[in-house]
């Protein structure tokens, strides 16, 4: 059996890094996925704002679990040629981190046409998109996300079936409800895959998202998945529980769900994201407590 680490987006807290940090520090988080700082995405790091942030990072003793990268959401017909541009940098930026794991997305699929039209084009672009992380010792983790070709469980497994072991999975359950999937049994067909967890629940009668465990994303039972796992497993808080800066610019639609009315509502980000990590950390706690009993 492994450990289960908590990690998360603290770009969900504040905008700036000495306020991400501080956020960390009272959630009691070693670990942040990073996506966002001072507004600017991961992927457009320069090596000197790259260097910066590891430097403020490692005086926090904060370590990066993984790169949240917007890498593969763009249409699906979109020039690949400046997404691999982006990816080199972005390996380089992963290497100065000090982390090798890079989320990555599937590419959009035009609106109302069928994914299946699309399938030998995901492929080979998401191919060249691993073969250049592998030839920097990066490694790249799918996340299924609404409206990408990976979106749904069975698009998942063709992903990774077709590339093996060379692509691993980020499972997020609030998407798969999203698009009306069922989180576990995504879970039961994709968990040689799966190395990262995002916690983020989603209740399905409103389609809101909610902390963890109000909703029905199953993540106590995705949690034991991941704690029986070997090694150290990574549980990256995502709360989604206020509409954040930054926010328009991560969904293609965000105005899909509401955050700013009835149940589980909060003053600010840091609020929510505290809120967030506080779930996820009792779900965790009991079933590290079942495991050792």
């Amino acid at each position: 059996m492994g450990r289960l680490v908590l990690t998360g987006f603290a770009d969900e807290a504040a905008i700036g890094l000495k306020e991400q940090v501080q956020a960390l520090r009272t959630a009691g988080l070693s670990h942040v996925e990073l996506r966002m700082v001072d507004g600017i995405s991961v992927a457009d790091f320069d090596h000197a704002m790259a260097q910066q942030v590891h430097q403020t990072l490692e005086a926090a003793r904060i370590e990066v679990s993984c790169l949240g990268s917007p890498i593969g959401k763009i249409s699906v017909l979109d020039p690949i040629g400046p997404h691999l541009d982006v990816m080199k940098r972005l390996c380089q930026t992963a290497h100065q981190l000090e982390t090798d794991r890079i989320r990555v997305f599937s590419f959009f699929i035009p609106q109302g046409k069928d994914p299946a039209d699309y399938r030998g084009k995901v492929i080979d672009q998401l191919g060249r998109l691993l073969e250049l992380a592998e030839s920097e010792g990066c490694v790249l983790l799918h996340e299924n996300e609404r409206d990408i070709y990976g979106d749904i469980p069975d698009r998942c497994l063709d992903l990774h079936r077709t590339f093996g072991t060379r692509l691993r999975g980020i499972l997020d359950p609030a998407n798969y409800l999203l698009v009306d999937a069922d989180p576990w049994q995504a879970m039961q067909s994709l968990e040689p895959w799966i190395d990262y967890l995002h916690v983020k629940d989603v209740r399905r009668s409103d389609q809101r998202i909610v902390p963890a465990g109000a909703g029905d994303g199953s993540l106590a039972a995705l949690m034991r998945v991941m704690r029986n796992k070997p090694g150290d497993r990574f549980l990256s808080v995502e709360p989604h529980l206020t509409h954040f800066s930054g926010r328009d610019q991560l969904e293609k639609d965000s105005s899909q769900t509401r955050e700013d009315d009835g149940d589980y509502t909060y003053p600010d980000g840091l609020t929510a994201f505290l809120t967030a990590v506080n779930a996820c950390r009792t779900l965790s706690e009991t079933i590290e407590a079942e495991a050792t009993s």
